[in-house]
């Protein structure tokens, strides 16, 4: 393989590169589900529900999508 294919590559998996030095640094996978107890406004329910009614996803993924594009992509 090329250096810039390597470094392509690389680069598009850099996010699960990171999950595995996490997992070897902490032994604490990064994908593994954990339940916990929030509190929100019952508007932000209802949407959240609404939204997982129309695209077919469960609400604990639209959470982690938008979480992820919000917060760990900063």
């Amino acid at each position: 393989m090329r250096l810039q294919e390597i470094e392509r590559i690389m680069k598009e998996n850099e996010k699960y590169a990171r999950m595995l030095e996490e997992f070897d640094r902490t032994g604490n996978m990064p994908l593994e589900k954990m339940r916990r107890s929030f509190t929100i406004r019952r508007s932000t329910f209802n949407a959240l529900k609404n939204e997982s009614r129309e695209t077919g996803k469960s609400m604990s993924n639209i959470i982690d999508e938008v979480v992820e594009k919000r917060i760990v992509e900063k």
